[in-house]
């Protein structure tokens, strides 16, 4: 039954490169999560919930979320320190330097294949998906292909190709997939093209919203005040969809009148209109000028008009 599996699994085994975590803290510099309780995915990474964050808060542990080289959300977060986030930021192109093939050349491109591997001061500083990858397509090329012509071939992670603004090429790694051109899984996502700047903008969004359940979280739990407690518990409830019940009070006052007293009132309205019109043609002594009769000559010159 083993022999089955073993012959069966290369054809059959996907390309699990397609959902690798984009991890770009390195291995070392990853807190262990397993002295405060929580289960590890691997150093440093867990699953993305409310009682790992409750216990990475209460440890004075910051987090990143993890997302695949698609920028899809892998449901896991990876744990940081204070510490831990100023050696990340030290990880400049100084200390990167170890993986240009021309350590000269600022913009040089990175170590692939076989030469990243075998370096273990460049490998102690790669994402570890980059490392998956790179042996996963060297094991490919060893085996002569892919094992079915269904399976797309195994790709070689690289440098993103994009020069920013200061000159300097990007310090991300790309997937290395034909469809990627070459771009990291940032620029993937905001590269030139119509409407990318709405496109980040709404990815900055929807990216803050785990950041402000967080904040909410915080404040129900640490909050001083028992109003802002109660305050952050309703609005967590509420964007939840739970909500409490809500009194509505629909009043409708209908008054039935006489039609006698409603034309009553509109004969009245027309009676003073009519008065109005003879205040008018009345002269400034107060008499009423009634127009002039037509004597018998003027109506026979008009009928002879």
């Amino acid at each position: 039954m083993s022999e089955d599996l073993s012959s069966t699994s290369p054809e059959e085994k996907e390309d699990t490169s397609l959902s690798l975590p984009d991890i770009a803290t390195p291995y070392d510099l990853r807190p262990d999560l397993t002295e405060i309780g929580i289960i590890e995915d691997e150093r440093g990474v867990c699953m993305d919930s409310y009682e790992n964050r409750s216990a990475l808060r209460q440890a004075g542990l910051n987090w990143d979320p993890v997302y695949d080289q698609l920028g899809m959300p892998t449901g896991l977060i990876v744990a940081r320190s204070r510490e831990s986030l100023k050696e990340r930021r030290l990880l400049s192109l100084s200390e990167k330097r170890v993986l240009l093939q021309e350590p000269d050349n600022n913009n040089s491109d990175f170590l692939t294949g076989l030469d990243l591997i075998v370096d273990d001061k460049a490998c102690r500083i790669t994402p570890p998906w980059v490392i998956g990858a790179t042996r996963a397509y060297l094991a490919e090329q060893e085996s002569g292909g892919p094992k079915s012509a269904k399976r797309a071939p195994a790709s070689q992670p690289h440098r993103c190709r994009i020069i920013k603004q200061d000159g300097l090429r990007c310090l991300l790694w790309s997937s290395g997939r034909p469809k990627d051109d070459g771009l990291c899984r940032v620029h993937l996502r905001t590269n030139r093209r119509p409407g990318a700047d709405v496109e980040r903008a709404r990815q900055k969004l929807l990216q803050s919203a785990p950041y402000a359940v967080d904040v909410l979280e915080e404040l129900m739990e640490s909050a001083q005040s028992e109003p802002v407690r109660l305050k952050a518990s309703t609005e967590i409830l509420d964007r939840a969809g739970v909500r409490g019940g809500v009194e509505i009070e629909v009043g409708l006052d209908v008054t039935v009148r006489n039609p006698h007293e409603i034309i009553r009132e509109r004969l009245e309205r027309l009676a003073a209109g009519a008065q109005h019109l003879i205040q008018l043609e009345m002269n400034k002594d107060g008499a009423y000028e009634t127009p002039p009769e037509k004597t018998d000559e003027a109506a026979s010159n008009e009928e002879t008009y």
